[in-house]
C-alpha cells in the first residue's frame, strides 16, 4: 500500500483517487475549499489550503505528518508550483513527484513555444505565428486569437478579418497575455490523447478519446467523449514526447485537419479532467504512476475502447449554446446505458458528483468566466 497525496482538485481528483483505491492505496487531498473532491467516498483525508499562500514548508510538514510516498498534481497552477519546487522538496523528504522539472514544464506549457519545437522537429501542428504587427502579412483569414498560456479555452476567439483582429486582440492580450494567431480549421474532429512514458523510453498503455460534445461549442473542453484506439494519432504523440525525452504521463490535444491529417494543438503535463475515460476503459494512471516511481515496475493494463464519459455539468451549457442540441448523435438525452460514465463521478460517487454541478453552475453564472469562453460560442 501506498500513501499518496493529491495536490489540486478537479475532477481528476476523484478519478485518480478512485482508481488508487481500486488497488488498495490511501489517498491525502490538498486543495482549495471549493472543490468536490472534498465529499468524494474515494479520499481519505481532505486538507484544504490557501493555494496563494502555501509554501514548500508546508508541503514538506504534510509529506512528514502523513508520511506520503507520492505526489500527484491535479491542477494547472498545483503542478506549475510543484514542478518549481520539486528541487527542494526532493532534496528534504523521501517522497517521489509525479511532474516533469521546471524548465520542460514552462516549455510545454506555453503554446507557441511547444508548437516552435513541433515545427523544428517536423511533428505536425497548425499553422501559428506570433501576434504581432508583422502578423497580418502571413494569416488567411479567419483565423484564432490564442493565449500563449491558458486552459479550459479560456480567451480563445475566432476573427475572421483584420479589423476584428484589431479590434478583439487588444482585450485578450490584456486579459491573457501575449498571444498566436492560429489557423482556423472548419468542422474538425478532435481527440485527446493520454500516455505514459518510463525513462527508459518504453511505454505504457495510451488512451485516446474522440470528443463529440464540448463546451464552447466551437472548440472548448469535452462534454461527452468515447474512448477509441487509432496508433495513427498516438504516433506523433510518442514523437514529440521523445524529442522532449519526457518521463511520466502526459495529456494532449489533436485536431484531425482532414482525413488521417493530425495537428497536435497542446500538451497538459499533468492528467486532465478527462482521465476518467482511461479509468472506465481498464487503464489505471494513477496505480501506474505508483509501480513506476515508487516499485520501479511497470504496470500492464487491459484496454477496452467502445466507453463514453459525459461530463454533466458542462454538456449542460453544451445544450443550452448548441444550435444541434436536438440533433446530435448519441443524443443528449440519453442519461443511462452500459457503457456510459459520468465524469463527475455517477452513481458511485454521489456527493462529489452534485457539489460538482453546484460548482459548475456557479462558475457559469459568473460575467468573467462566461466572457472568457465567450470567443469560442
Amino acid at each position: 500500500m501506498a500513501k499518496v497525496l493529491l495536490f489540486g482538485g478537479g475532477l481528476q481528483a476523484l478519478s485518480i483517487a478512485r482508481g488508487l483505491k481500486d488497488c488498495g492505496h490511501m489517498t491525502v487531498n490538498v486543495a482549495a475549499c471549493a472543490n468536490a473532491s472534498r465529499f468524494s467516498r474515494f479520499v481519505d483525508e481532505f486538507i484544504s489550503i490557501d493555494f496563494q499562500r502555501f509554501t514548500p514548508k508546508d508541503m514538506k510538514d504534510i509529506i512528514k505528518d502523513r508520511k506520503i510516498d507520492l505526489v500527484i498534481p491535479m491542477e494547472d497552477e498545483y503542478a506549475e508550483w510543484l514542478s518549481v519546487n520539486k528541487p527542494i522538496l526532493e532534496n528534504e523528504s523521501d517522497a517521489k513527484f509525479a511532474v516533469v522539472d521546471a524548465g520542460l514544464f514552462s516549455r510545454v506549457i506555453n503554446k507557441r513555444e511547444l508548437l516552435n519545437f513541433c515545427e523544428e522537429n517536423d511533428i505536425p501542428h497548425p499553422r501559428t505565428v506570433p501576434l504581432d504587427g508583422k502578423c497580418e502579412r502571413k494569416i488567411e483569414f479567419p483565423v484564432l486569437i490564442k493565449p500563449d498560456v491558458s486552459n479550459g479555452s479560456r480567451g480563445i476567439c475566432r476573427v475572421d478579418s483584420i479589423g476584428e483582429l484589431k479590434e478583439k486582440a487588444p482585450e485578450v492580450i490584456r486579459m491573457f497575455g501575449s498571444c498566436t494567431v492560429q489557423e482556423f480549421i472548419e468542422q474538425p474532429h478532435y481527440y485527446n490523447v493520454m500516455l505514459y512514458r518510463y525513462a527508459d523510453g518504453s511505454w505504457g498503455q495510451h488512451v485516446v478519446t474522440k470528443i463529440t460534445r464540448f463546451y464552447p461549442v466551437k472548440g472548448g473542453s469535452s462534454s461527452f467523449c468515447t474512448t477509441i484506439d487509432n496508433v495513427e494519432i498516438v504516433t506523433p504523440c510518442k514523437k514529440l514526447l521523445d524529442k522532449l525525452n519526457w518521463d511520466g504521463f502526459a495529456d494532449f490535444d489533436v485536431l484531425e485537419k482532414g482525413e488521417g491529417d493530425y495537428r497536435i494543438i497542446e500538451i497538459n503535463p499533468r492528467v486532465p479532467a478527462s482521465v476518467h475515460a482511461a479509468y472506465i476503459s481498464g487503464v489505471n494512471y494513477g496505480n501506474m504512476m505508483v509501480e513506476d516511481l515508487l516499485r520501479g515496475r511497470k504496470s500492464p493494463s487491459c484496454y477496452t475502447p467502445g466507453m463514453h464519459l459525459r461530463f454533466l455539468g458542462l454538456d449542460i451549457a453544451w445544450f443550452l449554446a448548441s444550435p444541434a442540441r436536438f440533433r446530435n448523435t448519441p443524443s443528449w438525452f440519453k442519461f443511462f446505458g452500459k457503457h456510459l460514465h459520468y465524469q463527475e463521478g455517477g452513481i458511485k460517487d454521489m456527493m462529489a458528483m452534485a457539489y460538482s454541478i453546484w460548482l459548475g453552475i456557479k462558475k457559469e453564472l459568473s460575467p468573467s468566466f462566461r466572457k472568457a469562453k465567450s470567443g469560442m460560442n
